[in-house]
């Protein structure tokens, strides 16, 4: 008898489990447009079998509540003919912090309508495949709740999911309320669709492009998978190609649990990062599908681009035939005459010429110098300018060939991945071609090139014109051919630096924009010290050094880096200060200012400057350089300017005012602006005003986080084809090669007079 009560004691908890994990079903007819409420737990799911459907419309589904909990949460299972969807209320979604998630009682989902493989490939309208389509769906809750929750579900169509070209659409977004919709081009229009998304908060979404067919990635943690994809909070947008998506595309939109990856954290550079914050996460987004450009309009951009240089290269090469011929060397061309004497004495002075201390004691001491007295070997003078020009020529190859391979593979990895978060383009004017994400950005610098070419095919006229003369300034050619060189590389490296423009590639643009700078002070120098001009192997190191700084203030611009550059900074001002005004002979220079001081005499007139006029101008010079370094530190402090762009900044800012000094000591001293100087610096300050106007104007900017850049995109303004920063690029060359005229011919005036009547200053 025990034994009996004991086995009845033992099977009585198994037979409450049974009834308690008995489970009910119970089956509804699902009704379009309407809010349907159930009230279970976990011993009933609830399926709704909704009738067959002929919509061309996709479906969407909301499920919502209020008393679920994340622990016992509401299954929704959507059962259609070819896929299984499903989600949970409340939807749980990481976050950029490890031990948060967010929960959301309010969830919506799109789903993939069964015909669309025909919808696709159909070419007479969606209205003439009414009776072809249908739609079967089986909607299923359930819960492991012990206790009864309420949840709430509504299908309805999804109206606006066709979009059309030019037509604005207004949603909202959520991580638990994702949205897609289909595009499909149309015939014969165009081979581009642009896509503009605007949007007035900052909650971080992803917007991807996949293709047409089933199933749709549409979830935070699956929407990299397929297509392409971008980052964005205010502002973006994609060109999509017809040969990418022929049979259309999806535009998905995704909002995340919090803005870490369109927050500068997620930048490569180190920034002040704002507090996470999760609260209100849903998002208003305004998006247009605009028809872009055919291949048509690619080439009539082109062709109209090459027409303008080549009219350029028209006009330039007139002005120089008619200088040439009846401008200013003109003259020299008359009356030139070999000089026996001067030719022997070239000759003869290949080597160096000795100079004994008493030599440079006086020129120290001379308070006017000419350029006789610095032009003592002519031969060796001329020789060593072509070292720039070799110099130039190794670095550009060496350097080149890695940025075209990193470039390449940045491309590649952008084209399998579909991450274009990695490339900082301009994404509402970035046409495609060929393989190239932004192929008019890359065009663009084709000036550069031309103006290069250009510029040496002048230059060689120039050398063959005026060779060798004992008259004038001395014209070392390797500088100037130096020059041209930098020029065609400065338009290949940015055209590679735009393939995909990046942080970690930023100095590939402005690389050789750097060389150009120092180039341009080195001539003027040399105009009048060419026995005492920097090597082009000093100039190199110090330009290695440069590029070299600017990498570690790009990569990590801490207050101890930039201590170190003011000081680094500071010290190569002084010392290039002592060189100038010592005509490099700085050990003499202070040697005999000690020996003037400790002489017994005047002590004011020991610590006076022997050259005044040098003195204040250098003074001057220095000042204007600790202003433009203190703006560029406030500027920096504000994040309105990086590292790099400071630097190059502060060496163009000193080419200009080498250029503007060198052009005022002209005058003071008697001597004259040629008309061709004055025509091409006319010209050239008219390129660089209006092509700086389109430089300020930025459309992307790479030291903050994609998303961030995106706010500063722009529609193309020029031919549909070009935005503000291509036509920078477009005046900037013809700029720059009027500004390497100027100074070619900005001695001309000089060119019959003899040495020893020039000026040195």
């Amino acid at each position: 008898m025990r034994t009996t009560w004991c086995f009845f004691l033992a099977i009585i908890p198994l037979v409450l489990s049974a009834r308690v994990n008995e489970l009910h079903i119970k089956q509804h007819q699902g009704i379009y447009s309407q809010v349907m409420e159930f009230s279970f737990n976990g011993t009933t799911e609830h399926v709704l079998v909704f009738p067959t459907s002929s919509s061309i419309y996709p479906y969407r589904i909301q499920a919502w509540s209020t008393n679920t909990s994340v622990n016992n949460p509401v299954l929704v299972v959507v059962r259609q003919e070819r896929e299984v969807l499903s989600w949970q209320v409340p939807f749980v979604v990481d976050t950029s912090r490890r031990d948060t998630k967010i929960h959301f009682h309010n969830t919506s989902r799109t789903l993939c309508h069964n015909n669309m493989s025909k919808i696709t490939k159909t070419k007479f309208g969606l209205r003439f495949l009414m009776k072809q389509l249908s739609q079967n769906f089986i909607v299923a809750l359930s819960t492991s709740s012990v206790r009864n929750v309420n949840i709430f579900v509504k299908v309805e169509e999804e109206r606006d999911f066709y979009l059309q070209d030019g037509s604005n659409y207004s949603i909202t977004v959520s991580p638990s309320q994702t949205r897609y919709y289909y595009y499909q081009f149309p015939n014969n229009k165009s081979d581009t669709a642009i896509i503009e998304i605007t949007s007035n908060d900052d909650v971080c979404l992803t917007v991807s492009i996949q293709d047409s067919y089933c199933p749709v990635f549409d979830l935070d943690k699956d929407i990299s998978y397929e297509g392409k994809y971008q980052t964005i909070n205010r502002k973006g947008g994609m060109s999509i190609r017809r040969r990418d998506f022929p049979d259309g595309f999806f535009l998905v939109f995704v909002a995340k649990a919090d803005n870490y990856e369109c927050n500068e954290k997620h930048s490569l550079l180190p920034h002040r990062v704002p507090d996470v914050k999760f609260e209100n996460r849903t998002s208003m987004v305004e998006f247009t599908v605009i028809k872009g450009i055919n291949a048509k309009d690619y080439g009539v951009a082109s062709l109209i681009t090459l027409g303008a240089i080549g009219g350029f290269y028209v006009l330039a090469i007139v002005m120089v035939f008619v200088f040439t011929r009846w401008g200013t060397i003109s003259r020299f061309k008359k009356c030139q005459t070999t000089d026996v004497t001067d030719h022997d004495r070239d000759n003869e002075m290949v080597a160096e010429p000795i100079l004994t201390e008493e030599d440079r004691r006086q020129l120290l001491q001379k308070k006017t110098l000419t350029v006789n007295l610095l032009a003592r070997a002519p031969v060796k003078d001329r020789k060593r300018s072509y070292n720039y020009l070799w110099h130039i020529l190794s670095i550009a190859i060496f350097y080149s060939i890695p940025v075209v391979q990193l470039v390449s593979t940045y491309q590649r990895v952008v084209n399998r991945t579909g991450d274009q978060d990695m490339c900082y383009y301009n994404f509402l004017c970035a046409n495609p071609a060929w393989g190239l994400s932004d192929f008019n950005h890359i065009f663009s610098n084709v000036g550069y090139v031309f103006m290069g070419i250009l510029f040496l095919c002048v230059v060689l006229h120039r050398h063959a014109t005026i060779s060798n003369s004992s008259t004038g300034v001395p014209i070392h050619y390797g500088v100037f051919y130096a020059m041209g060189i930098a020029l065609i590389i400065e338009g290949i490296l940015s055209a590679c630096y735009h393939i995909c423009p990046s942080q970690s590639n930023y100095q590939f643009d402005t690389s050789f924009m750097y060389v150009m700078a120092v180039l341009c002070m080195v001539k003027l120098y040399q105009n009048r010290h060419p026995d005492v001009n920097a090597t082009a192997y000093a100039t190199f190191t110090v330009l290695g050094l440069a590029i070299f700084l600017a990498m570690v203030g790009i990569l990590n611009g801490t207050l101890g880096v930039w201590i170190f550059f003011v000081v680094v900074y500071s010290l190569l001002c002084a010392y290039i200060s002592f060189k100038i005004y010592f005509i490099s002979f700085v050990f003499d220079g202070f040697k005999q200012f000690k020996e003037s001081l400790w002489a017994p005499g005047n002590k004011v007139e020991a610590i006076a400057p022997i050259k005044k006029s040098r003195f204040v101008l250098l003074l001057i010079a220095n000042i204007i350089n600790y202003a433009m370094l203190i703006t560029g530190l406030c500027l920096y402090n504000s994040n309105v300017t990086d590292f790099g762009t400071f630097l190059l900044g502060l060496l163009m800012g000193n080419s200009v005012l080498y250029a503007v000094f060198y052009t005022g000591m002209k005058l003071v001293h008697g001597e004259r602006i040629c008309f061709e100087a004055i025509i091409y610096g006319l010209l050239g300050i008219i390129c660089w005003a209006s092509a700086t106007v389109f430089f300020l104007d930025n459309a992307t900017l790479w030291t903050v986080s994609p998303a961030e850049s995106r706010q500063w995109n722009q529609e193309c303004i020029l031919l549909n084809f070009y935005d503000k920063h291509d036509v920078w690029h477009l005046l900037s060359a013809p700029a720059l090669y009027l500004t390497f005229m100027f100074l070619l011919s900005l001695d001309d005036d000089l060119i019959d007079k003899k040495r020893c009547d020039i000026t040195v200053f």
